[in-house]
């Protein structure tokens, strides 16, 4: 078993790492408001957990000041939204990584509560089959949506859940839980947006939808519902009913991530396909850039 070491502190998290991320303010009502957190993802994005409506009103904590966003992407699939600014507000930025932590490996979690920021250190312990991890920390206020860095300063997902063992039964190992939705599930999708203009007009003849598994006996991935005769998708071999698990020896989760490679790489792509249950790789090429 790994030992795991549960530490909270401000003094270890640089500073480029702080200027990344901020605060989110959603009035509920008039006089009460929510906090949570987002990271800037490019000179006018910022990512952050959907926990709001659009009867809510959003601000968000920007160098340039206070400001409400001019609009906003949502992806229900994600239960995530990228806050978009017409000017460029963000001085410090990056796009999310597709590094996913080893388990054990240190990660720094920074939300913020009504008493201002808070930087948490915990570990990633075991990775569930949808992808996400169950992280060991200390639990508290403001963590919800809250940003998780690595030891590398790589901007690698965000807090999605909160787990509190029921401490009645003597098998638990009496510690507190959170849940990092990976930013490898998701950092195509927001690639996509970034990019926006130059790839709405790309298609590569799919109809697809995540299927996430939440066992072990079938794996999760991109599930191919259609696929239109002689397109890209059709030539490459794939077939309605096709479950895509791997793309060049990574796991995917969601249509975009397949999208965002397929636009963004210049090399053929490699996909493990599960066909019923007979598993076999195909070769895609990416989009030929105009």
């Amino acid at each position: 078993m790994i030992q795991l070491i549960i530490a909270v502190t401000a003094l270890a998290t640089t500073a480029s790492i702080l200027d990344q991320v901020h605060i989110v303010r959603i009035e509920i009502s008039p006089g009460t408001a929510e906090l949570s957190t987002a990271v800037s993802i490019s000179p006018n994005h910022a990512v952050t957990l959907c926990i709001f409506s659009s009867d809510n009103s959003v601000t968000v904590e920007t160098p340039s000041g206070i400001l409400s966003p001019d609009s906003f992407i949502v992806s229900p699939d994600l239960g995530m939204v990228i806050m978009i600014f017409e000017e460029d507000v963000f001085d410090s930025y990056q796009i999310p990584s597709d590094v996913i932590p080893d388990i054990g490996d240190k990660l720094t979690i920074i939300g913020h509560g009504l008493s201002g920021a808070l930087t948490v250190e915990g570990r990633a312990r075991e990775q569930y089959p949808d992808g996400s991890f169950l992280v060991t920390s200390d639990l508290r206020d403001g963590l919800m949506g809250a940003a998780v860095f690595n030891d590398n300063d790589e901007y690698i997902g965000f807090i999605t859940g909160i787990i509190r063992p029921d401490r009645q039964f003597q098998e638990t190992d009496d510690r507190d839980y959170l849940v990092l939705y990976p930013s490898q599930i998701w950092y195509m999708w927001s690639k996509l947006v970034v990019l926006s203009e130059e790839c709405a007009d790309y298609s590569f003849g799919v109809t697809a939808l995540s299927s996430i598994s939440l066992t072990c006996s079938r794996p999760s991935g991109i599930h191919i519902v259609s696929v239109s005769i002689g397109s890209s998708a059709w030539e490459s071999g794939l077939r309605p009913g096709d479950l895509i698990t791997h793309i060049n020896g990574t796991p995917v989760y969601h249509p975009e991530t397949l999208r965002g490679l397929l636009i963004l790489s210049d090399d053929t792509l490699q996909a493990t396909v599960l066909r019923n249950t007979f598993e076999r790789n195909i070769s895609i090429p990416p989009f030929e850039l105009n």
